[in-house]
């Protein structure tokens, strides 16, 4: 039976369009009554396999019909219900057994974007009966190199044993479609730890990155490690109970305390709840701040109640606070959850939104984000790797959406930025900085830090200020944007999405929408890597380490005369470090500029700066094992010479790793030895005589965003060239701000995810490596 005969049962064309007589097939939503029909009659086919819009547009075009002039004399409901069922069944099989794939679109720059554009909608609709594209086989980051072939085989082998959230899958056309009418549950304003709920749909197999996580298996050697500890203090704790079973999804674990005990860590309790993913997802609960120190305020934590409209709950000042999780030691703070940082959904009007990672099937299985149907959807996320050619190209899918593959250079780097730009139909934007990919486990399992602020129109457009600092947030955007194309995915999307007409931000004139935003509250720098090749002060002091550098020395969040920078980094994945190039890093920390570094000795002795970063003993004693420690990668960072330089990452929250990316720099006398050996003042505090020739207040500061501790991140600079070069492979973001000089030690140790002081690495300690020896099914 080829596509003329299906369509003739079917009253329509071969597209499966509905006849001349007949409407287009409603949006869901529309037509309730027919919403159920199609859920009724699709109900035993699989989403992942089949094109439900192509099935949804067949069952409309039969719906409340007569039967088919060759099916005439016959009864009509039964023989009209068999044929339907025989032309759905024949449309899933055909696509299932189609083996083309669609081909990138390709938009050149100029004006003929918007015309290309629109012929590649029209090919997109004629191949909407060909196959999803394939799964995500590998991610292109350099970090992430080992992990490749890992996540590869598990996107392959996930079968019927794996839930949606198994592996990040990148295929719109493989997301199950949310129902429109669906209503979205009002978005909650903050959180202590999620409550346990019902985890039955929760698998006892998962993958964390490249690794396999069997649930009961996890379980065991969980309490295997908590009973050894108990014994070692004595027994004095009851042995510790599970409700519903471990398969029924991750376990909390009250008080779970970390192998590198601190001053400020918690009491063990034996308490353990069984927590399902969803906890997390459905959103926060209202829960009161977190009592603070005295005198010690987190800057970007308001004691509340925060403004709101119809979007829900937001935030001017900018808000900044870590990912409820669903295992680890509760926790008074607030978090935040992925729905709460999107937002109501029939409030937005338009989303670009950038991730290095994403796990298509969550987002819509869990409705993170709204339909791209309805709500215009712009994603910025990297090419598959064994498809070069699409590279820097967009692609449109047949929902809608439009992804676009940033441009990488000589096939190295990867793009990793992970930020939010939302409109809402209030009229509010909402930026989002963040260090957690869109993927389930960044934000239920692993430690990750999310900024949030919220800018409302100004009454009167203001003129746009190339050099206004207020507006550096803006600027920096506006050029990424225009870099990676993002202007013309918006020009597509507002001449042709369905609601596009609803889209108040247009690209025009080089952004200059963004003039009609407030951005008076900003109080913060925004911080880049772009790939590329940067020749001269000018260009290379905007991106990268170099424009770290710049941002500090221009805002003069420097030491003072008779201080150093005390630094440390907590990412998830390191570098291979040399001195020269350690150095570097470490003088653009201190605030000096690319320009000031020229002709500076070459260096005899590290810097004061700590590398955070798990031992295998603090990944081996976590809730989730070595199993939960896939997408963390040491490299070659460790050694003889670095070991010096490492201290252990410990979460606040027990038995938690850490993916947040947080580099924090204390300005300390330099009498103190490298950082390492110092004794913090008395709550943080620092004493009278030693500020009170501040700098403006500043006692140090912070960065938090997408960078890691590693050259492909923040670039390699080559100063004895004349002009100098600075060269960078990956894209990242990210945001930095000035800490109180009076508590600057005592208020990095409130924002930071982790226990400061960390623990300097001992005799016997080495970081875990998961790629390489440490690894769950690794040879050793």
């Amino acid at each position: 039976m080829d596509d003329d005969e299906v369509a003739a049962i079917l009253g329509g064309s071969s597209r499966f369009n509905a006849g001349p007589s007949r409407a287009p097939c409603p949006a869901r939503g529309v037509n309730r009554e027919f919403d159920r029909y199609f859920d009724d009659s699709t109900a035993e086919v699989d989403p992942g396999e089949a094109d439900m819009d192509e099935l949804r547009r067949a069952a409309w075009a039969t719906w409340k019909t007569k039967p088919p002039a060759a099916l005439s004399g016959n009864p009509a409901s039964a023989q009209e219900d068999d044929e339907l069922a025989r032309a759905l069944a024949l449309s899933v099989q055909e696509h299932r057994s189609s083996g083309s794939r669609r081909s990138p679109l390709v938009v050149p720059d100029g004006e003929s974007d918007d015309e290309d554009l629109r012929k590649a909608l029209e090919l997109s609709q004629q191949e909407a009966r060909e196959p999803k594209r394939q799964k995500r086989e590998e991610t292109p980051e350099e970090e992430r190199r080992m992990l490749e072939e890992a996540m590869a085989a598990s996107l392959a082998q996930a079968g019927s044993s794996l839930s949606s959230t198994s592996a990040p899958r990148t295929s719109v056309d493989d997301r199950p479609k949310v129902a429109l009418s669906a209503p979205v549950a009002d978005i909650p304003s903050s959180t202590a730890s999620p409550a346990p709920s019902d985890a039955s749909a929760t698998p006892s197999v998962l993958r964390l990155g490249g690794q396999m996580i069997d649930r009961a298996q996890l379980e065991k050697e969980r309490r295997e490690r908590q009973a050894a500890r108990q014994a070692q203090q004595g027994g004095s704790q009851p042995a510790s109970t599970i409700s519903n079973g471990f398969s029924a999804g991750p376990a909390r674990v009250t008080g779970m305390s970390s192998i590198a005990t601190s001053s400020n860590s918690s009491a063990s309790t034996s308490t353990i709840k069984a927590a399902s993913s969803s906890a997390a997802r459905s959103g926060p609960s209202t829960s009161a701040q977190r009592p603070q120190a005295s005198g010690i305020t987190h800057p970007f934590q308001a004691p509340g109640p925060f403004p709101s409209d119809a979007a829900g709950e937001y935030y001017l000042d900018g808000e900044m606070r870590h990912t409820a999780l669903t295992i680890g030691d509760p926790t008074s703070e607030r978090t935040f959850s992925p729905k709460q940082v999107v937002g109501k959904h029939s409030e937005i009007s338009l989303i670009i939104m950038s991730s290095f990672v994403i796990d298509d099937q969550w987002i819509g299985d869990q409705a993170i984000l709204p339909p791209p149907e309805i709500v215009p959807t712009n994603i910025v996320r990297p090419h598959l790797k064994d498809k070069p050619e699409y590279n820097g190209k967009i692609e449109l899918q047949v929902n809608g959406e439009l992804w676009v593959y940033p441009r990488m250079i000589g096939g190295w780097g990867s793009a990793h930025m992970k930020y939010f730009w939302i409109f809402y139909k209030t009229g509010r934007l909402r930026v989002v900085i963040s260090t957690a990919n869109m993927v389930p486990y960044d934000w239920e399992w692993i430690e990750n830090t999310i900024f949030v602020q919220d800018f409302l129109p100004l009454p009167k457009p203001v003129s746009f200020r190339e050099n206004y600092l207020p507006h550096d947030l803006p600027q920096q955007f506006r050029d990424l944007f225009v870099h990676t194309r993002v202007h013309t995915a918006i020009r597509h999307i507002i001449a042709n999405h369905p609601n596009g007409t609803s889209i108040s931000f247009k690209p025009d004139d080089g952004f200059a929408d963004m003039t009609k935003y407030d951005w008076s509250k900003v109080k913060v720098r925004l911080v880049m890597s772009v790939p590329g090749t940067y020749t001269g002060h000018d260009k290379l002091d905007g991106y990268g380490m170099c424009r770290l550098g710049k941002v500090l020395s221009e805002e003069g969040w420097v030491p003072q005369a008779g201080e150093k920078v005390s630094a440390e980094f907590q990412g998830s994945s390191l570098g291979q470090y040399g001195l020269d190039w350690f150095d570097k890093f470490y003088q653009f920390c201190s605030g000096k500029t690319a320009r000031a570094l020229v002709g500076r000795p070459k260096p005899s002795a590290w810097p004061s700066m700590k590398v955070l970063f798990p031992s295998l003993a603090t990944v081996d004693a976590s809730e989730l094992g070595r199993g939960g420690g896939g997408t963390m990668f040491a490299g070659k960072a460790f050694n003889k010479v670095t070991q010096p330089l490492f201290h252990d990452a410990n979460s606040k929250r027990g038995g938690v790793l850490m993916h947040a990316k947080m580099l924090i720099a204390i300005f300390e006398p330099e009498s103190r030895h490298l950082g390492f050996d110092s004794s913090p003042t008395k709550g943080g505090k620092r004493k009278a005589s030693e500020i009170e020739d501040g700098n403006g207040g500043v006692g140090g500061w912070i960065y938090v965003g997408s960078h890691n501790f590693s050259s492909a991140a923040w670039g390699t600079l080559d100063l004895k060239k004349s002009p100098p070069v600075l060269n960078v492979k990956n894209y990242e973001i990210g945001v930095v701000f000035p800490l109180d000089r009076r508590n600057a030690r005592a208020t990095a140790d409130l924002i930071a995810p982790y226990k400061r002081p960390a623990r300097r690495y001992t005799a016997g300690d080495v970081p875990w490596v998961s790629a390489r020896g440490h690894g769950v099914g690794d040879p050793s």
